[in-house]
């Protein structure tokens, strides 16, 4: 991986953060990684931010901050899977079908500075300001809540590479006592959109283990 390659990967995953030997020994190993996520997430006083690297025959999980937790190896779909639940703080491993529910659909500028303001609007305002940006009556007053008032909240940034190319992707969980929310938006600067659709945390973990599950070639022992 050449030095461009590697600052494009350390401004996605690490905007905000200068080079700790932590962050330094993530970006070296990423040259011979296949995916690398950055998952940071929060409920009450649980928090993680870390980094799972995906190489062919298992995953690297790197916590960023302070922890007596060590980095660790995961190695079969047992742990895989323990591990993405667990990270998310989830323990119902049982999970519904993805609903069918409409996705709403909106400038991600405009999600953003709402989602900024959220804390000053009353929640008839900021439905009403979500419903004039995506078209739906129905659903946009049940993400207006959760962006209101959220409970739980994560971020992914997932990063693939493809024929010698890093593609990122960014996606963010939100939930209260309504329901869930997971809302992709734009990784290009040039582009400017957001999906969001309702998912429970279990349907998140499936999801987030699929993606660490599906690239590398596991043992099917502990």
């Amino acid at each position: 991986m050449n030095n461009k390659d590697k600052l494009y990967l350390a401004h996605f995953l690490f905007p905000e953060t200068s080079g700790t030997k932590k962050i330094e020994g993530v970006l070296q190993r990423a040259a011979s990684a296949d995916r690398i996520c950055r998952l940071k997430f929060s409920e009450g006083e649980y928090t993680q931010d870390l980094c799972l690297q995906v190489f062919k025959d298992t995953i690297l999980l790197s916590y960023l901050i302070d922890t007596d937790d060590s980095d660790c190896e995961l190695k079969t779909p047992e742990k895989i899977k323990r591990a993405s639940f667990y990270l998310l703080n989830c323990f119902q491993l049982t999970y519904s079908t993805l609903s069918d529910s409409p996705a709403l659909l909106m400038s991600r500028r405009k999600y953003e500075e709402l989602r900024e303001q959220a804390d000053a609007y009353t929640l008839y305002v900021l439905t009403e300001r979500l419903t004039a940006e995506t078209g739906d009556v129905v659903n946009s007053p049940q993400l207006a809540s959760v962006m209101k008032s959220p409970t739980a909240e994560g971020e992914l940034k997932l990063c693939s590479m493809h024929e010698g190319t890093w593609y990122f992707q960014r996606a963010l969980y939100m939930e209260n006592n309504s329901g869930g929310w997971l809302v992709r938006v734009s990784g290009k600067p040039a582009e400017d959109w957001m999906i969001a659709v309702p998912l429970t945390r279990p349907q998140l973990c499936s999801i987030f283990y699929r993606w660490l599950l599906q690239p590398i070639e596991v043992s099917n022992g502990e």
